[in-house]
């Protein structure tokens, strides 16, 4: 008998308009979270495909001692493309002359992702070439440094090979702007008869994968037993350019996600105490008629299973719609971008539907099935009463919804801490504000006077509609600055006009000539700092274990492999002393190291580094431990020595310059006049990373527009959850002869206040949650937002009393009698 009851109630209430409340809250729930994951998912998929581009793969294993065969079955057992490829340092001939080179032997199949250019002639890089067995090709200097020409001979290891070219561009070329050994390229196969790979030799071996995401981590998934001390999967270097644009573009894409599921909870949160307070007094007339607690709580559960059953359909067919539009644009702005199809938006969708019915509208449907059959009596009218376990269960969704989303708990927790702080503040703050209005409220004889005696009357409502406004203005505010100002100043790290090429190994008689040159060309030359190579040997007379060998596990791993030092007396423009003092006139042996290298090898000041630079050795005493910029493409080092440790070591420098596209003929003039100097530009890495930027802006924006509809539609829900309240007021004082224009005027105000104070609210909690974000989440310096606290509370006032005028309008329009009749009504 209750599932006919059910039926026909559930039906009526859709005729009304009741359940859609709360069924369009889940809707825009369930919407926010598939969209907003899905979203975000393709993006990042998209930003990692693109860079794939720079290690011409989309999953390397790299190892000391060999291929893992195994892993290349299981690879090969999954449909997965593969590559190999050695990389070793060894001597080349050629004639008299010889050079230390950096050897990159490859397979046929290489590379997987990106594209190599290879040249048949060292002065047109057009001639396009492909590599074949018994050939070479080199780094352009090289025919320099060799004094060959394209077709001459060259001996590596016992082999000899034909110089075929010159390489134009590698997908996986080293982005150091450091440089290197000048660079060959080599077939896989001629390695062997070469003869330099022998037992001891330090060699790097490295398989490399392409294909669907999920065959790349099932690959990974399924050889953690097969992978030896020796191997390990490469990951993306967050200190390089690329690795921390990379890294920086998710914390933005995560953090705008979880700002969209804090709205997400607060519109279920609205639908579920509009939908109980609205039905109290049908739960008292079904129960005078002989209805019980539990045909009750059967007949309102049904209700909700409908609704979730419909918003759940339809919020994941808007949500994934959503997704592929965003997949279709992300296509169609990078072409060699892959989409792939992910139940996990889905899920989270079923799972936020699941979450918000259950810790969000459970409680009060329970507590409405217990109404008791007197209320029928009561003439009371509808408040907001505050039940301590719908609050707890409502907090626990918010958190769930939070970290099923993120996979990140302390983000998650962080968050969601931040979130109950400003409610606490705010809901004391509104109470204490509220209440200072009793005196201006007085005798109710002005329009502005009665809005002040509305917001005292509804304290806790108004309150509670207080903190939704805010945090609603607050997430559009933040997402809107996170979009703009952060975004720019991100950009602004790598400015317009910034060095784009770099001259390394220059000589103390080059820097006179470069200097001429770039005085006679207009170019603008960055300081000169001089380099040399060194390796770190020890710690407080400790030995450092070498890490590529492995040897002795018990000792604290060094870096195994030489570093580039500097000497400086001026700390660099993108360094920052954490702990310790840059040095002074008066220093002597002291060195300056970067804070991630002083926390790789557990270094703190005071301690002493020995280093061998020339087959030199020398202490050095650590003054202090800098914060190093790695995204600003400026000469960076990990070590930094006194300048009196150096004296009468030969070292050379590195300098950097900008250089328009127009004027790239240049470059060849440079390299022809200093053949023995490395040319290295930058141009694509700077492009790459404004790109990537772009990327991010333009899903920030799509999520910005998302996220605001979102706030406007809780906002609007908000309002709907008092017009039965106030439509009983209206009709009292249109009894007692208020004039419309006076009760509008009344109500504007009122809107009007809760804006500006949301507004206010919304734009405090924005700058210091924007302060804590550049800081902590990007590492960004701080700079104020002004903008911020004039277009808070605009937004605020603005957006409330629109709306709030747009819900009442129809009020308004209303006679005394119809209101009163529509009153005694409800």
């Amino acid at each position: 008998m209750w599932g006919k009851i059910a039926w026909r109630l559930f039906w009526r209430e859709l005729s009304r308009g009741e359940l859609w409340v709360i069924a369009f809250s889940l809707f825009l729930a369930v919407l926010t979270v598939v969209s907003l994951s899905g979203i975000t998912e393709s993006v990042r998929s998209a930003l990692y495909q693109r860079s794939a581009n720079f290690v011409a793969a989309d999953k390397i294993l790299r190892s000391s001692v060999g291929f893992n065969e195994q892993v290349q079955q299981q690879a090969t057992a999954l449909e997965l493309k593969s590559s190999r490829q050695v990389q070793f340092n060894s001597m080349l001939f050629a004639k008299d002359l010889m050079q230390l080179v950096s050897v990159k032997a490859v397979s046929a199949t290489y590379p997987l992702r990106g594209e190599l250019k290879l040249s048949s002639s060292v002065t047109d890089a057009t001639a396009a070439a492909s590599l074949q067995p018994n050939q070479l090709y080199l780094e352009s200097r090289l025919y320099s440094l060799l004094n060959i020409q394209v077709g001459d001979s060259l001996e590596l290891g016992e082999k000899v090979f034909t110089a075929a070219g010159v390489i134009v561009a590698e997908p996986d070329a080293p982005l150091s702007v450091f440089g290197s050994s000048p660079r060959v390229l080599m077939h896989l196969d001629d390695v062997a008869a070469t003869g330099i790979i022998q037992p001891g030799s330090r060699i790097s071996y490295r398989l490399m994968f392409a294909g669907s995401q999920q065959g790349l981590d099932q690959l990974e998934t399924q050889t953690k037993e097969l992978l030896g001390p020796q191997d390990r999967w490469q990951k993306m270097d967050r200190e390089s350019a690329i690795g921390g644009a990379l890294d920086r573009s998710e914390r933005f894409l995560l953090l705008s996600g979880l700002l969209g599921i804090v709205l997400a909870a607060c519109a279920a949160a609205v639908a579920a105490n509009r939908y109980s307070q609205r039905h109290a007094r049908s739960v008292a007339v079904m129960k005078a008629l002989g209805a019980t607690t539990t045909m009750s709580r059967k007949v309102y559960g049904s209700h909700l299973l409908f609704v979730v059953l419909l918003s759940v359909g339809f919020g994941l067919l808007a949500g994934q719609l959503l997704v592929q539009l965003s997949q279709w644009g992300v296509a169609f702005w990078m072409p060699e971008y892959l989409a792939e199809f992910s139940l996990r938006p889905l899920g989270l969708g079923v799972l936020t539907a699941a979450i918000c019915a259950v810790l969000f509208s459970a409680r009060p449907l329970w507590r409405l099935a217990a109404v008791p059959a007197l209320n029928v009596l009561r003439e009371k009218p509808d408040q907001l009463n505050f039940d301590p376990l719908h609050l707890i269960s409502g907090s626990v969704a918010i958190w769930l919804l939070m970290w099923l989303f993120s996979g990140d708990i302390w983000i998650s927790s962080w968050l969601f801490a931040l979130c109950l702080v400003f409610a606490a503040l705010l809901m004391g703050f509104a109470a204490v504000l509220v209440r200072v209005a009793k005196p201006m409220a007085a005798g109710q004889s002005s329009a502005l006077r009665l809005a002040l005696a509305n917001l005292r009357r509804r304290l806790w409502p108004n309150a509670f509609q207080l903190i939704t406004f805010s945090l609603a203005l607050f997430l559009t505010l933040l997402l809107y600055f996170l979009r703009s100002e952060l975004l720019d100043q991100w950009q602004q790290q790598v400015p317009e006009g910034a060095p784009n090429q770099f001259l390394v190994n220059l000589t103390e008689q080059d820097k006179t000539s470069l200097q001429q040159l770039a005085a006679q060309h207009k170019l603008t030359l960055t300081d000169f700092y001089p380099m040399i190579n060194g390796r770190v040997l020890a710690v407080n007379g400790e030995n450092f274990a070498d890490e590529a060998t492995k040897e002795r596990p018990e000792q604290r791993q060094g870096v195994g492999r030489e570093l580039n030092l500097t000497w400086l007396t001026q700390l660099p423009d993108n360094n920052k002393v954490e702990s310790g003092t840059w040095f002074t006139a008066q220093s002597k042996a002291e060195v300056s190291v970067e804070s991630q290298m002083a926390e790789r090898l557990q270094l703190k000041l005071g301690d002493t580094l020995q280093f061998s630079v020339g087959g030199q050795v020398f202490d050095a005493k650590i003054s202090s431990i800098r914060k190093v910029d790695w995204n600003s493409l400026q000469p960076n080092f990990y070590m930094v020595l006194s300048p009196d440790l150096m004296q009468g070591f030969p070292a050379t420098y590195i300098t950097a310059f900008y250089l328009d596209m127009a004027e790239q003929e240049l470059l060849n003039q440079i390299v022809r006049q200093f053949p023995t100097v490395s040319l290295i530009s930058v141009d694509t890495i700077l492009k790459q990373v404004n790109d990537i930027i772009g990327q991010v802006s333009v899903a920030l924006t799509f999520i910005l527009v998302l996220v605001f509809a979102s706030a406007v539609l809780v906002l609007v829900a908000q309002v709907q959850a008092t017009l039965e309240q106030r439509e009983q007021e209206l009709a009292i004082l249109r009894t007692l002869g208020a004039k419309s224009v006076f009760l509008k005027s009344a109500l504007l105000y009122e809107f009007a206040a809760l804006g500006a104070l949301a507004g206010l609210f919304a734009t405090v909690l924005a700058e210091v949650l924007l302060a804590v974000v550049q800081q902590q989440f990007f590492d960004l310096p701080y700079n104020p937002h002004w903008s911020l606290w004039w277009l808070g509370p605009v937004l605020g006032v603005t957006l409330v009393t629109a709306l709030g005028a747009w819900q009442v309008r129809v009020l308004l329009k209303m006679s005394g009698s119809t209101l009163l009749r529509r009153a005694l009504q409800n």
